[in-house]
């Protein structure tokens, strides 16, 4: 089981975008909101009011009142929505970031672990991701064998022998790279 990952903001680029989405749709329902309500209270109250010579000091005050409140709430549920969206976010993001490193760990021919979170998003990708490696596993495993094979026979066609050794190049630079890379994590891992 992968455990929880510690940082929210694990992809600031597609986090960012749902945040601000959620902030600019949060900002314009409660102004809406607010314009709405402020009118229809203010009209039965005006008509009220109307004979009385206090009105524009009751204005006022309630406008005061109502403009502190009402920002007041728009700064929280923005707040709220903000924190919201950060952890819905992060049940994409993560996992787009960890599709990411998956793919830089097969370029260095390293085995990674598939597995996500429970509740991450992206998970059918994940499997097919998984899929695709096993299958590119067992043609580099049938490549190296084809080579070894092709090491120990003699093959008269010049462009079979140029294939198979443009093949054993490629097997020898992968291999090369994926013991480089066991040795500098061993390396750091003693540290």
């Amino acid at each position: 089981m992968v455990k929880g990952r510690k940082i929210l903001w694990v992809d600031r680029e597609i986090q960012l975008k749902f945040v601000l989405f959620i902030i600019i749709s949060l900002s314009l329902a409660c102004i809406l909101v607010s314009v709405a309500t402020f009118y229809n209270v203010w009209t039965n109250v005006v008509e009220k009011i109307l004979r009385s010579n206090q009105i524009n000091q009751i204005y006022v005050f309630s406008l005061k009142r109502f403009v502190l409140l009402n920002f007041g709430l728009i700064i929280l549920l923005a707040f709220l929505a903000t924190l919201g969206m950060l952890l819905i976010s992060h049940r994409v993001a993560g996992p787009a970031y960890r599709i990411k490193n998956i793919l830089r760990q097969l370029q260095e021919g390293k085995n990674p672990n598939f597995k996500l979170r429970k509740g991450d998003a992206l998970k059918p990708i994940v499997e097919e991701l998984e899929k695709f490696a096993t299958q590119y596993r067992e043609l580099s495993e049938a490549a190296i064998r084809a080579v070894e094979s092709w090491k120990n026979t003699e093959v008269k066609d010049l462009s079979l022998n140029l294939a198979l050794k443009e093949l054993e190049n490629k097997i020898i630079h992968l291999t090369l790279n994926r013991k480089e890379e066991e040795k500098n994590e061993k390396g750091v891992q003693s540290y």
